[in-house]
């Protein structure tokens, strides 16, 4: 819908992204309140965000904290980073995937449809990898996206369910995903390609901003990954003097490489 109202060539960047997002919260719980005839106070408690905060906070730092380690000692804070870009990023972005996904799907299939576990599970979390196909760049990495988002998603079921349908457990742990492990799942040759194909296309529409959508919001490069990127600026007719052009992504950045 955000699409047909043309809203994408108006707004650019994270704050398209932000906005399509705060349009998935709304739906989720618009939907709730008329399915069920509830208050927003009673469609927030069906979709688990009344539950307690603090066990999950603690249960989500703790299984998120080998991850954050392993990436914040071989990089540094990046300077160019924005509170635009990591708000929407590390916050608002895959808490509008949870209450989509976990909070609003998988709960109404499966507690009031009663559809049972798999099934219910199944159908979002096929629907939560297809929304990351556009990260593939050929088939195999298409299987790897969905593979791994798909069983990322079917865990968020599960503990969704085990901890009684509290939905700031799974966001915790999405939110550690995004931050800490998202420049693996991306990584930087990901955010090259995405340059190389918007230099080489003279249609504005082809970078349009949705392609900002799930940017690697860390990164720790290695010797590697500096192969790669300089194999993807030849790829692209680049030559050393163009890197800043090619590090263009570099604001959508928590941490980077220490120098």
């Amino acid at each position: 819908m955000t699409r047909l109202a043309d809203l994408q060539r108006i707004l650019h960047g994270w704050i398209w992204v932000g906005v399509a997002n705060l349009f998935q919260i709304i739906l989720s719980v618009s939907a709730i309140v008329a399915a069920h005839v509830v208050k927003l106070k009673g469609a927030f408690g069906e979709l688990g965000l009344r539950a307690p905060i603090g066990r999950t906070v603690a249960f989500s730092f703790i299984a998120a904290l080998p991850m954050l380690l392993a990436f914040a000692v071989p990089s540094s804070i990046n300077a160019k980073m924005s509170l635009l870009s990591v708000g929407v990023g590390c916050f608002v972005a895959p808490f509008a995937e949870e209450v989509l996904f976990r909070g609003y799907m998988f709960g109404q299939l499966y507690r009031r449809a009663r559809w049972g576990f798999w099934l219910s599970a199944l159908i979002p979390s096929a629907l939560f990898a297809f929304g990351h196909a556009y990260q593939a760049s050929g088939f195999w990495e298409l299987v790897e996206i969905f593979v791994v988002t798909g069983l990322g998603s079917l865990l968020g079921c599960w503990i969704y369910m085990r901890w009684q349908f509290n939905l700031w457990t799974v966001f915790g742990l999405h939110w550690s995903d995004e931050s800490v492990v998202g420049a693996v799942r991306c990584g930087r040759y990901s955010a090259r390609r995405l340059d190389c194909e918007c230099s080489a296309s003279s249609d504005d529409s082809s970078c349009d901003s949705s392609h900002n959508i799930q940017r690697p919001i860390l990164e720790a490069v290695t010797s590697e990954g500096n192969a790669v990127d300089q194999t993807t600026e030849q790829s692209c007719g680049r030559g050393p003097g163009d890197r800043k052009l090619a590090n263009s992504d570099e604001p959508f950045l928590i941490w980077q490489h220490a120098s």
